[in-house]
């Protein structure tokens, strides 16, 4: 599968014999990059697709011309009667004729010892995943994108969330000007100009996924200079600051012995250490990977507006189920027959559905509609969109070490454990009012409204307690990096609001005076003197260290706009003396 390394200087781009090439019609060209050590091209393509099976890809002959080593399958005419068309042929009979008629053409391209698979219509489907090179395009983009020439960005954070967004701007802009903040987002695609070089020509918008797609003339020599360079680039470049985070997570390989590993501690997680989960690791030793999060997350193809409910697929079973919530999730797949295994997460699949009981989703592996998130102390890893990936070691080194610099004040503040006080006195209120009881250094806001001039109507909390030293103290019993997000950015709120708007900070002033005048001095403080995210568990772990990984990326950035406002950000521990029962709870 390799061809012969050739020259990589910069030159003319030229046809065979060494004439330059005539003008050529221009084409969009849509190139992942193989990985190595495939025997054969026909090992490229999912198993239904390869020559000689069922939907067989058929090897076309190649014309004059042709680069050494290029090869080039063909799959045409596979026919399908569109939904709306069978549902609609009794009323407009002439519709039974209509067919969705799809054609799938990929070819082979020897790149500089490497394999390009250049797809065309729906080509990209036949490929087998495990044999692309994920986040090539991306890699390449991080390199040699110019951050002030983008028009679109598409991300999706790797938490409880899994929220998803595109976001796009008709002319090229900044990467800031999209107020996008990739840092901790797993970045799915990016679209914009290369940086200004003689290597390329003009591609006009380059779009980067774990594929690259450009437009030039269709003349596949210039193509093979192309990818080339952009290969060279990518192995040889250094990501630009801005797109940095991109290189930050590293795919795993899916056949890899540490994806095996993670996919035995994600079924142990999800159907339980018991019975053919717990077997098929019996002989292993143990990985010592605690779990920071795990959730039903769904994939990017599904339309939440068409959505009415979720079907658990196994063979010709099906067991359907309408939160979409991962206890709801367990609960259909173990109406389904058999035992689940690690294979199960392969094997069952689960599709959306609309009110009429159509897709509204494709029939997907039971991975791709989890976000799941394990490690220690040293690695962690994520699994999204149905693929895994390492953290990079330097990045996660540093994050650690920049939230170092919060200062712990659990042991300053002293404040109380959270006790069992019984069934529906247990909320955050109920603590609040607990934590001030036999203090005068502490009191409880958590019932004093205070709304700025122009919120709308929008209550913003100043804190849930004020201590006497400063601290605006906001209380959060953990339950998933979602309500982690919120206290993040209710800490800030608060203290950007208190900065900026004078009747608010009033109205904070004299709600502070009728509990305990003493602490009129500390609430005049401008800006704030100290905003404390004060975060309970009821287990053992550490703050910050066990925290998900994107719940530190998040914690760091309100961090940072916190000392931008002027107040000092800190850390405090509450203690959980009991479990709370995990009702509506979607993720650890």
């Amino acid at each position: 599968m390799k061809d012969a390394a050739y020259d990589l200087t910069l030159r003319p781009l030229t046809a065979p014999g060494g004439y330059v090439a005539p003008s050529k019609s221009k084409l969009r060209f849509n190139c992942f990059l193989l990985r190595d050590g495939l025997d054969s091209y026909d090992q490229a393509f999912r198993v239904q697709y390869r020559p000689g099976n069922t939907q067989g890809m058929r090897r076309l002959a190649p014309g004059e011309g042709v680069p050494e080593g290029c090869v080039a399958y063909l799959k045409e005419n596979s026919e399908k009667v569109p939904t709306w068309a069978r549902l609609l042929t009794p009323t407009f009979s002439e519709l039974a004729a209509i067919k969705n008629i799809s054609h799938r053409l990929v070819i082979f391209l020897p790149v500089h010892g490497r394999t390009f698979a250049v797809c065309f219509g729906y080509g990209s489907s036949t490929l087998e995943w495990s044999h692309i090179e994920a986040n090539f395009g991306l890699r390449f983009a991080a390199r040699r994108f110019d951050s002030n020439a983008m028009s679109g960005i598409g991300s999706r954070r790797i938490d409880a969330s899994a929220r998803s967004q595109w976001v796009q701007i008709p002319s090229n802009s900044s990467i800031r000007d999209f107020e996008v903040e990739l840092d901790g987002e797993f970045t799915r695609k990016l679209v914009g100009n290369l940086e200004d070089g003689v290597e390329f020509p003009e591609l006009g918008a380059v779009v980067a996924t774990d594929s690259v797609s450009f437009k030039i003339d269709t003349d596949l020599h210039s193509v093979r200079d192309i990818l080339a360079q952009m290969l060279q680039a990518t192995l040889e470049g250094e990501a630009s600051r801005d797109l940095a985070f991109i290189d930050s997570l590293e795919p795993l390989r899916a056949t890899s012995d540490i994806v095996q590993r993670l996919e035995q501690r994600l079924a142990q997680e999800l159907f339980g250490a018991t019975g053919a989960a717990r077997a098929e690791s019996a002989s292993a030793v143990p990985d010592p990977w605690d779990v920071h999060v795990l959730a039903f997350a769904p994939p990017d193809d599904l339309s939440i507006e068409n959505l009415h409910n979720f079907a658990a697929l196994k063979g010709d079973e099906s067991q359907e189920f309408d939160e979409m919530s991962l206890e709801s999730l367990r609960s259909a797949i173990s109406g389904l027959p058999g035992r689940n295994t690690v294979g199960s997460l392969k094997s069952v699949k689960v599709q959306a559905r609309d009110v009429n009981g159509e897709p509204a989703s494709q029939a997907k592996p039971l991975k791709h509609w989890l976000v799941f998130e394990a490690g220690d102390g040293q690695q962690r890893y994520l699994l999204t969109l149905g693929k895994w990936y390492a953290l990079a070691e330097g990045y996660y080194e540093k994050l650690d070490q920049d939230l170092a610099q919060i200062e712990d004040v659990t042991s300053r503040l002293g404040l109380r454990t959270w006790d069992d006080w019984g069934a529906g006195k247990n909320h955050e209120k109920h603590y609040n009012e607990k934590a001030t009881e036999g203090r005068s250094d502490l009191i409880c806001l958590d019932r004093h409204p205070l709304y700025p001039r122009d919120g709308d109507g929008d209550q913003v909390e100043a804190c849930d307690l004020l201590h006497e030293d400063g601290y605006l103290i906001h209380v959060k019993h953990y339950t998933g990096s979602q309500t982690l997000s919120h206290l993040f950015s209710q800490g800030f709120v608060s203290a950007q609001t208190l900065v900026s708007d004078t009747y608010y900070r009033d109205d904070f002033i004299e709600a502070v005076k009728s509990i305990n005048t003493g602490l009129e001095e500390v609430a005049r403080a401008k800006p704030p003197r100290f905003v404390t995210y004060a975060i309970a568990f009821d287990g053992t772990q550490r703050l910050p260290q066990d925290l998900p990984t994107f719940s530190k990326v998040n914690l760091r950035s309100f961090a940072r706009r916190v000392r931008m406002v002027g107040s000092v950000p800190t850390l405090a521990r509450i203690q959980m003396t009991f479990k709370p029962k995990k009702k509506g709870r979607t993720g650890n």
